[in-house]
């Protein structure tokens, strides 16, 4: 009954017995960790799962719970294969009895909630910085830099169609993006590309699995990937190295994005046709 009702909620239960030094994971939270229900991990075995630059903050809240019986709630970034990032939640109640100092916690994954939040953080600071655009190329800078900054999607490539409508000409590209994927081509519109179909429809997608991907591009190491429109100016795409990298929250959050530069652009072409005239 308790391990459904984690399933159901996402929350994982767990344990540290300080003078022991042994700790216990719930199903949910080994799922959470990507960790065998069988195994029986050390602390040092689920923390070195954190980036690491959090490794840090969390063995510091651990000391100063165990030494001083503070509770803490800390949000870390999990240290996986992909290259979009998952947050989890790590929370801590210690219960100190006859001096001796036992650590119980919860934990959840907050990444769909750090995407919402992350929307939010889009709509402000992105809208600030594409009002002050004046080209179409700065508005691409702004679009990679927000994807990649904001959304956590590091290997991002801006293309904007040209002046004849003809050819997706790739403008901006993550240093990230380069390094796994190598110098990303310029794409006709009328390629059956996932980049060109998205500009031809409108229609975001995701490609769970670039070895499914019917077309003669490299891609590099990058082996999903997700392609939004920026409105009737281009596509703003972004891959990772495992298959099956995106869900639903990472297209609506790109696409948000998209939506932002299109109507920059709008913008930066009225301004100018205003001018000439």
């Amino acid at each position: 009954m308790i391990a459904s009702l984690q399933r159901l909620t996402g929350i994982g239960v767990w344990s540290y017995d300080v003078p022991r030094d042994e700790v216990w994971l719930s199903d949910e939270t080994k799922r959470i960790h990507d960790i065998d229900v069988d195994d029986d991990p050390t602390v040092s075995d689920v923390i070195d799962r954190y980036v690491e630059t959090d490794r840090r903050e969390v063995l510091d809240s651990l000391s100063a719970a165990v030494e001083y019986g503070e509770p803490f709630s800390v949000d870390v970034n999990y240290a996986s294969e992909r290259t979009t990032e998952r947050t989890i939640r790590l929370g801590c109640d210690p219960v100190v009895d006859d001096g001796t100092v036992a650590l119980y916690g919860v934990l959840r994954d907050v990444t769909d909630l750090k995407r919402q939040e992350q929307r939010i953080e889009i709509l402000r600071q992105t809208s600030q910085e594409l009002r002050k655009a004046s080209s179409k190329d700065e508005v691409a800078g702004i679009l990679a830099d927000a994807a990649k900054n904001v959304l956590g999607l590091v290997n991002t490539t801006v293309r904007l169609v040209d002046e004849n409508r003809n050819v997706l000409e790739t403008i901006e590209a993550t240093e990230e993006c380069l390094e796994r994927a190598g110098d990303r081509p310029n794409y006709a519109v009328t390629e059956d590309t996932p980049a060109a179909k998205t500009y031809r429809t409108g229609e975001p997608v995701i490609h769970a699995n670039h070895e499914f991907t019917d077309d003669d591009h490299s891609r590099g190491a990058l082996q999903s990937g997700l392609y939004v429109p920026i409105g009737s100016h281009g596509v703003l795409s972004a891959g990772d190295v495992v298959v099956d990298a995106f869900a639903e929250h990472d297209l609506e959050a790109a696409s948000l994005l998209g939506e932002l530069g299109a109507e920059a652009i709008t913008r930066i072409g009225w301004v100018k046709r205003s001018r000439a005239i």
